[in-house]
């Protein structure tokens, strides 16, 4: 089992802000690792998974990364689209770049693991917050990621879908990929028995 990420006090600040938001924070993930990131709101959590992204970077220690690592994002929010796009065919986006076999035997498979296929044919902006979920977590196995991100997977859903979410995730450990989740929902930090990573301590 090799390492996939290595973060060595790294601190980060945004442009004028005056002050580090987090310093001297260190981590390491191997393959199949679980991670889940906590703290309160403004503590830095999402700004994490964007330096792991690309889209920032450290401004102190080092992030390194094993190189052409396949990252997934599922990010908390889903603006409705403005087209008409249905479940299956946001699925499908996740394959994009990759050349197999029976790209539709790879949806239903990404779909039947997260329990959407009989979302399929409706219309992603009619979908519930969870559904939303749910097939935004299908789109991102469909991309055979060797990473998967996942920021604050529980925003926007009722009870019942947390529910749901909860048991998905408790269920993705024999899953050939490593996670991280970031959250500051307790239920969900407290019904993973993954490693955890506090962003107060930093």
């Amino acid at each position: 089992m090799g390492c996939i990420l290595s973060a060595n006090n790294i601190g980060f600040s945004y442009p004028g802000s005056g002050k580090y938001l987090f310093r001297n924070l260190s981590f390491t993930l191997n393959d199949n690792d679980r991670l889940l990131i906590t703290g309160p709101n403004g503590s830095g959590k999402t700004t994490i998974l964007k330096l792991i992204l690309g889209m920032l970077r450290v401004n102190e220690g080092t992030l390194k990364m094993r190189e052409n690592l396949n990252i997934a994002y599922c990010k908390q929010d889903y603006p409705n689209p403005g087209f008409p796009i249905s479940a299956e065919e946001v699925v499908k986006m996740g394959l994009y770049g990759r050349k197999i076999p029976d790209p539709g035997q790879a949806v239903r498979r990404a779909m039947e693991r997260t329990d959407c296929l009989h979302l399929a044919p409706r219309l992603f902006s009619s979908l519930s917050g969870g559904e939303r979920q749910r097939v935004s977590l299908a789109r991102c196995f469909c991309q055979d990621a060797d990473l998967l991100l996942l920021d604050e997977p529980s925003s926007f859903l009722d009870k019942e879908s947390r529910s749901t979410l909860i048991h998905l995730l408790q269920n993705l450990d024999d899953r050939d990929f490593a996670v991280i989740a970031v959250t500051h929902d307790e239920d969900i930090a407290s019904s993973l028995p993954w490693k955890r990573l506090d962003t107060e301590a930093f």
